[in-house]
């Protein structure tokens, strides 16, 4: 009786450590999933920023041209 205790208690010992290695694999592949999607982000914005200062600029350079017309 001793012994299947001991078996037991052993086997949920080790689902418990598989348990917690899976759990902690799962976290660390949603952190990076979320690092890659905010990196994403922050490039599309930062392209973006860049597209409306080129067109800022075109419309200020165009406007200054008219002016002097």
């Amino acid at each position: 009786m001793k012994e299947r205790e001991e078996r037991e208690h052993r086997e949920c010992e080790e689902e418990k450590d598989r348990i917690r290695a899976e759990h902690q694999e799962v976290l660390e592949s949603s952190v990076a999933f979320e690092k890659r999607i905010r990196n994403q982000w922050r490039e599309k914005s930062k392209q973006k920023d860049e597209r409306i200062a080129e067109l800022e600029a075109k419309v200020e350079d165009l406007e200054r041209r008219l002016a002097e017309n």
